[in-house]
């Protein structure tokens, strides 16, 4: 067999292997969760398909050496601080950059004390029934400049991401969320963190609150990583504990006469520094915000991962793509590596460039999946039988199937193909949710039942009068127009165009769809209604997004639904869902013992059924990645529990 045949063939199976790896991954992963908008565009053992291009074996260098130029075709904002805006790009260089948390996940998705970090631990059940984590670092951890780290800059991380000032500056202050006394610390009611204590130079201590347990993912959970905190704050704020439980030495949550916060500008000014102290494996040289591209360097002092693994590969060049020319930067060098394709055009672009020769890829399905995010708190899309009939007036199963090319399919909940417990679940789940099957009639039945009964005159609606009105509590009448913010060269918005926004039958529906495009970060604004970027954000003003979402797997959508106004105002429940039963389901599901996987399962199922009749999001696929890549590119194993920053740290190049 040829080489061009082996590749046809390849091509023909690539989604029947794909989900052959499905099964692999849901056999062996374990649950978990963190949701990151995108705008879709130790060695492990896991196994991924490959090109030939890995047929050669290498030894990998024994110092750092050479370069990998990684292609993105989302913006990077050059502030990759997570806790304000949760854009993939800029959260793959805050992972580059940072290191050293005392849990650590696995290539298999398994969760891990990091004894590369963590010297000695215990665990304590105290008699309200909260439990205590004593961690005793190792003495040898330090910044890419030098400084020690110690257990004030573990202290400091929650402190810090969970303090009143990060949620008044439209920050998500939830660090230490199911920690004893967070509620009362991040509102500020309190300067005492009380589930957090000091104890030594490098000893800390955190206590979960007795009622948030059993929790399916308890390690994770209690997980904390280092904060330089004299580059966020100032060296006059320091960090002390007289046993009641950790404090700021100074009041930052104070306010200037006007009423401004005293170190918000402090803060910021931080976060838009690209430069940040690196506790990771690699630094930030030099960030190009014109060309959105990002140069960083190995950090020498780093020490390694949960195995003791450094990285062997000395400049990483992460830069912004288009979409339309990405494949021909690979073929011409400008990039080396392209993650995580999921659109049927570029996976078959990628294919025939291996083809060609000199490049390979691997695949692995994705925790995640592809969808329209609504608005659910004012305008049409608050009415539930209207997001309903939008999701009848598509036909998911044709979209997915032209997006992917075949290399994914539809969901009908949030997660993703690879997720074990959907995959066990998977024939239960079909029988209780609405697949949503393209009709017509059912939608104009939804939106009857709901008010949309009236024509522009306030008259009984009739075929031909247009778009669909009703009746609001004040007596005016609201049209069934729907604002959508979408992001230019997108596929799945030019494709939404086509099978939606202008599918006949959504005017015979009475329904319309206005497109407004935009940068992906302006879209990240309007949907998080981020007035810190400007007031104008602040106002709602768009109805539907089109977006993409990855899971880790530590899968805890709890603070996705909150109904808490507080939180909603800073950050979280950005579909703006007020439903206190998916709430409810959505706390339950992780409120399990972490052995009980028959129990998280059945939640699991409760919540889903749940969701997808309030259908706050609408899934339009869950793809099978590919990732292409130049053949000097040696031992890239990637899969649906790392990211391509865990990924990196394991591969190494040839020149």
């Amino acid at each position: 067999m040829t080489k061009g045949e082996y590749l046809k063939m390849k091509r023909k199976l690539s989604l029947l292997l794909a989900l052959v790896l499905a099964l692999a991954l849901f056999m062996t992963a374990c649950g978990g969760s963190k949701d990151t908008a995108t705008n879709d565009p130790e060695e492990t053992e896991q196994p991924t398909e490959t090109g030939e291009g890995d047929e050669e074996t290498l030894e990998p260098p024994a110092e750092p050496m050479g370069q990998l130029i990684i292609g993105n075709t989302t913006e990077m904002s050059g502030e990759w601080l997570p806790y304000f805006q949760n854009i993939a790009s800029d959260y793959d260089i805050w992972n580059f950059i940072n290191g050293y948390s005392t849990v650590a996940i696995t290539f298999d998705g398994e969760y891990v004390v990091d004894t590369t970090v963590v010297k000695d631990y215990k665990v304590t059940e105290n008699e309200d029934g909260s439990k205590t984590y004593t961690w005793t670092i190792a003495d040898n951890l330090v910044y890419d400049d030098g400084t020690p780290i110690t257990a004030k800059d573990y202290v400091a991380s929650a402190l810090l991401w969970s303090s009143q000032l990060l949620g008044e500056m439209g920050g998500s202050n939830s660090y230490g969320l199911y920690w004893k006394g967070w509620s009362e610390f991040s509102k500020g009611q309190t300067n005492v963190f009380a589930g957090v204590n000091l104890i030594d130079d490098y000893t800390f201590a955190v206590t979960i609150d007795a009622s948030n347990l059993p929790y399916f993912y308890e390690l994770p959970m209690v997980s904390v990583g280092p904060t330089k905190l004299s580059y966020w704050l100032d060296e006059t704020v320091d960090i002390a504990d007289d046993g009641e439980g950790c404090y700021f030495t100074v009041d930052i949550n104070a306010k200037n006469p006007d009423g401004s916060l005293v170190y918000a500008e402090k803060i910021s000014a931080a976060k838009s520094n690209p430069f940040y102290p690196a506790s990771g494996p690699y630094v930030v040289k030099s960030f190009d915000a014109t060309t959105k591209t990002a140069v960083l360097e190995v950090n020498d002092k780093y020490v390694g991962d949960y195995t003791g693994q450094k990285p062997k590969i000395k400049t990483i060049i992460y830069k912004l793509v288009n979409q339309s020319t990405q494949f021909d930067e690979l073929a011409t060098g400008s990039v080396d590596l392209l993650p995580e394709n999921g659109s049927g055009d570029d996976i078959n672009a990628g294919l025939d460039l291996v083809e060609q020769g000199g490049f390979s890829y691997s695949t692995h399905p994705r925790s995640g999946y592809g969808k329209i995010h609504f608005a659910c708190d004012f305008g049409p899309t608050a009415d539930v039988e209207v997001r309903q009939a939008i999701a009848h007036l598509l036909d998911r199963n044709e979209f997915a199937k032209s997006f992917t090319g075949g290399f994914g399919s539809v969901v009908n909940g949030p997660y993703g193909e690879a997720m074990w417990f959907y995959q066990e679940t998977k024939a239960e789940l079909n029988q209780k949710v609405n697949q949503y099957p393209y009709d017509l009639n059912k939608a104009i039945e939804l939106l009857e039942s709901a008010g949309w009964t009236l024509n522009a005159n306030g008259e009984p609606y009739k075929e031909g009068d247009g778009v669909r009105y009703k009746r609001t509590e004040d007596g005016k009448l609201m049209p069934l127009i729907i604002e959508w913010a979408s992001t230019e060269n997108n596929q799945v918005s030019d494709l939404l165009v086509v099978k939606l926004q202008q599918n006949p039958d959504l005017a015979k529906a009475g329904i319309q769809i206005n497109q407004t495009t935009m940068t992906f970060p302006e879209l990240i604004n309007w949907m998080y209604r981020d007035k810190s970027q400007g007031a104008e954000y602040a106002v709602p003003t768009y109805h539907m997004f089109n977006l993409a979402t990855n899971y880790t797997p530590w899968y805890d959508l709890s603070t996705e639904y909150v109904t808490d106004p507080d939180m909603v105002a800073a950050g979280y429940n950005t579909n703006y869902i007020f439903d206190e039963e998916l709430e409810r389901l959505s706390k339950e599901m992780v409120l399990v013992d972490p052995n009980d996987r028959e129990g998280f399962k059945r939640k699991f199922v409760d919540f889903i059924v749940r969701w997808n009749y309030l259908l706050p999001d609408l899934p339009l696929y869950s793809n099978i990645y590919h990732d292409f890549y130049n053949d000097k590119l040696q031992n890239w194993k990637m899969n649906s529990n790392v990211d391509v920053t865990q990924a990196v740290l394991y591969a190494w190049v040839t020149e």
